[in-house]
């Protein structure tokens, strides 16, 4: 399987870059696994044969560096790869300056956090009650960064109002995903000793690993489900 591989400095955050070329290789392919410093995408059609586009995020001390990578089937690696060299250093290239520009355009916007509670092997979800567009749908609870408020505050205060419950608020998960208007999900874990409640929504139900697949998710919240499947695991071996 031949491939060919680029990189680029970025002076961003890796999971908003990360979250730039989510965003990027969603107009162009089909994203099929989403982690912490990994994206990785199906791109359709001719050329190539199962071509895969990835990128791989690493913060240095300079910032973030994206490794843009595409790979292909090929009965002939050797050949097929020097003959279509040049206009798949073009692509990746062009795909790693488009990474960077969107990514350094989203650093600073507006973040609206989602919080991964999760318990006995379940990651706690909630169903909207509103707007009509989206009533119905699931999501993690959250909601937006007021100015003057840390991400972990945000993820406080609202767990409070949307769940009644107080939580402790960990470590970022996955990468940030670009929103509508350019606003930025990111995912915080937390802990909670609480009973949570649905105080502003539907319904909240805690879902297994094998349950995720089974609720309508809100976009944004569909694309890390790998990330919330990775959580559930992770949670659940601490517990065994």
């Amino acid at each position: 399987m031949p491939a060919l591989r680029t990189t680029a400095l970025i002076d961003a955050p890796a999971r908003t870059v990360a979250g730039a070329f989510i965003e990027l290789a969603s107009k162009r392919a089909h994203v099929v696994s989403v982690s912490d410093d990994m994206i990785a995408a199906v791109l359709p059609g001719r050329p190539f044969r199962a071509a895969r586009l990835t990128g791989k995020c690493a913060s240095t001390e300079a910032g973030t560096l994206l490794t843009c990578e595409l790979s292909w089937l090929s009965p002939n690696a050797f050949v097929d790869g020097i003959a279509v060299r040049r206009p798949v250093l073009s692509l990746l290239g062009s795909v790693a300056e488009s990474t960077r520009a969107r990514a350094v355009e989203l650093t600073g916007a507006p973040v609206i956090v989602g919080t991964a509670i999760v318990r006995d092997g379940r990651i706690l979800a909630q169903r909207r009650a509103f707007p009509a567009e989206i009533a119905g749908m699931w999501e993690l609870p959250g909601g937006r960064v007021e100015p003057g408020e840390s991400d972990q505050d945000a993820v406080r205060r609202e767990c409070r109002e949307e769940l009644g419950v107080d939580v402790s608020p960990g470590e970022a998960a996955g990468p940030d995903v670009v929103l509508p208007g350019g606003k930025l999900l990111r995912i915080y874990q937390a802990t909670t000793d609480g009973e949570p409640k649905a105080v502003e929504h539907e319904a909240v139900r805690w879902l297994s690993r094998d349950e995720l697949g089974d609720v309508d998710w809100l976009p944004a919240d569909r694309i890390l489900l790998p990330v919330f499947r990775a959580l559930v695991d992770a949670g659940t071996h601490e517990g065994t």
